[in-house]
């Protein structure tokens, strides 16, 4: 499938704005601001979408657009593309808050003090885990402890926290 025009997506805003307008007909300078293209451009979509030409004067009817956009709009072409954008939207979305999370450092000491004890701020029972932290960074520094404490002695804490 070929890229679509920029304008592609403004497709709802577009046909609002026509739809807005009072006069019966409109001309390729009209075409141009609603569709943020240039001459050529708005010649060919008034071409695409029914356009005439008066004289020297290139003209649209105003009705004819508008069925021709709503017709755009309910097309599979258009659907495609939405679902396209959003995926796109929702991929860029994800990767920065993946990006921000690898900016948080959780600092050396808390990696190179790992001893058998949880620290005292974690509190594990039966169904239940309690963390107290200052910052994100705090409470991702205590949960890694938890984590290397698990892998280190699962079997100890699973008694531990079955005995509570």
């Amino acid at each position: 499938m070929p890229a679509q025009p920029a304008w592609f997506l403004r497709l709802p805003q577009i046909l609002e704005a026509v739809r807005a307008l009072r006069t019966p007909v409109l001309d390729r300078a009209g075409v141009e601001r609603l569709f943020g293209v240039r001459r050529r451009r708005a010649i060919e979509l008034m071409h695409r979408f029914g356009g005439y030409q008066t004289g020297k004067t290139f003209l649209i009817d105003r009705g004819q657009l508008v069925a021709e956009l709503d017709r755009a709009v309910v097309s599979p072409d258009y659907a495609f593309e939405f679902r396209r954008k959003q995926r796109l939207a929702e991929s860029i979305e994800q990767l920065e808050r993946h990006r921000s999370a690898v900016r948080v450092a959780i600092p050396r000491a808390s990696l190179a003090s790992l001893d058998t004890s949880l620290p005292p701020e974690v509190h594990l029972e039966a169904g239940r885990l309690t963390v107290g932290f200052a910052t994100p960074e705090d409470l991702l520094s205590k949960l890694f402890r938890l984590s290397q404490k698990m892998a280190e002695d699962f079997v100890g804490m699973c008694q531990r926290i079955s005995s509570s």
